[in-house]
């Protein structure tokens, strides 16, 4: 809804997927795979639709375009008591890929694995979509949609580790990735960081500086 976005109002689609016919292109309640959302308290305002097996893939930075805009802290104490959450900071990443407005390919990129298609189709069609506007565009946001995969990646990882998924959705939107999975060592560093007594108190000192930190920042550097 293209006038209700430019004047930064709240837009949705909805979009089904099946290898059955489709008799309806909405979704109804408790029956959504997943919420993707490039704003946060959105991605909450949408949480009826999911599935109990559902996941929410969001952005954590607030677009506070309403007076009324809810406080931070509590709105991110419900987000990240989410089961099945994937946090990014896809402002920031989009713009390290070199395109401000790629947040949704960085929160495609962090849904792919949830998703019931291949990676490679889902670049397949970025490419044939952003291929007509130049090189330059088509570049920025492959390489969005990678760095949105590396995080949901290490978040995977971490969750692998025994890491609490409240700490981890603290965690990962405050790493700069590359459109790389990251080393086993760096994964390991940081689960060791987050599990140890005080790691709770870590992980929201490390998204409250707001910070953007390495994702190998854990790691110690050798001299050569």
């Amino acid at each position: 809804v293209h006038g209700m976005a430019q004047r930064g109002g709240a837009v949705s689609a909805q979009v089904r997927i099946s290898d059955k016919p489709v008799s309806s292109d909405l979704i109804s309640q408790g029956s959504a795979g997943a919420v993707l959302s490039v704003e946060p308290l959105e991605s909450l305002r949408y949480m009826a639709l999911l599935a109990a097996d559902g996941w929410i893939i969001t952005d954590v930075t607030p677009l506070k375009n309403i007076a009324d805009y809810p406080d931070t802290t509590q709105l991110y104490e419900v987000l990240f008591g989410v089961p099945r959450l994937v946090t990014v900071d896809a402002t920031r990443l989009a713009a390290k890929a070199g395109a401000v407005k790629a947040q949704n390919m960085v929160v495609l990129g962090a849904a792919a694995a949830h998703l019931p298609l291949p990676v490679e189709l889902l670049e397949k069609h970025v490419t044939s979509l952003f291929t007509p506007r130049g090189d330059r565009v088509l570049q920025a946001n492959l390489k969005a949609f990678k760095l949105g995969q590396a995080a949901d990646a290490f978040r995977a990882a971490l969750i692998t580790a025994g890491v609490p998924s409240p700490l981890v959705a603290r965690v990962v939107p405050r790493l700069s990735f590359e459109p790389t999975p990251a080393p086993a060592d760096v994964v390991k560093a940081w689960a060791e960081r987050l599990l140890s007594p005080d790691g709770a108190t870590f992980a929201a000192r490390v998204f409250d500086s707001r910070d953007l930190l390495p994702v190998d920042a854990l790691v110690p550097k050798t001299l050569s």
